[in-house]
């Protein structure tokens, strides 16, 4: 398949104390027959025992940032480009590659748009028109199939990234298996929560969510 063909372009000691409280009465005129006796009050002893606190065991979705069909994490695919980013950036740090330019220069109507990425994941943001100037939205994620996503993602549905196309359609009957057109066996299957796979023959090259294109 050619390279960039399809227009996934830019990719949270004081314990209870012990207090005992000793009452003296009054001493009353000894009598000469009576030797007083002391007094000695009883303190019963009582240990603290410290409450332990709970420990909370982390879920998958606290501590990853969930790549789904319709979008990533909290946001959908439309979400400002600056809410996206924070949560990226907090979770993955800088981008290590940033790109951007008209979508695809052989059509009129292609936006302008920018990918970041992380090794093998990227991230695609569009405006909706042809200036650098407008602001853009999420429209694309996307990973090499049968790479590690970094740590803190995850697949929806915990989709696996090591398939062929003949084993996604027997794991995912209800998915949808089309030839892309191009003449050269490129081929895409979409699974029914909307994250689809592109790539030629039997084998998976990218798998995506978002917007899909073949600029040629």
């Amino acid at each position: 398949m050619r390279r960039r063909a399809l227009t996934v372009l830019f990719f949270g000691l004081l314990g209870p104390g012990l207090a005992a409280c000793a009452t003296t009465p009054p001493l009353a005129s000894p009598s000469p027959s009576v030797t007083p006796s002391p007094v000695v009050p009883t303190v019963s002893a009582t240990s603290a025992t410290p409450t332990p606190t709970p420990t909370v065991t982390p879920t998958a979705d606290s501590v990853r940032l969930v790549l789904r069909g319709d979008g990533l994490g909290t946001y959908s695919f439309g979400a400002k480009q600056a809410d996206v980013t924070a949560v990226l950036e907090e979770a993955l740090g800088k981008p290590e590659e940033s790109s951007q330019g008209i979508r695809c220069e052989l059509d009129d109507s292609s936006p302008w748009a920018q990918t970041v990425s992380w090794g093998t994941f990227w991230v695609e943001y569009d405006a909706k028109d042809t200036s650098k100037k407008s602001p853009r939205t999420l429209a694309a994620w996307g990973a090499t199939a049968g790479s590690t996503l970094p740590a803190p993602l995850a697949l929806q549905d915990g989709v696996p990234l090591t398939l062929t196309f003949s084993q996604l359609k027997a794991k995912y009957p209800a998915g949808k298996l089309e030839d892309l057109g191009l003449g050269d066996g490129s081929k895409r299957f979409t699974l029914p929560n909307k994250i689809f796979f592109v790539g030629a023959g039997n084998k998976p090259l990218h798998v995506q969510a978002g917007v899909f294109g073949i600029c040629e």
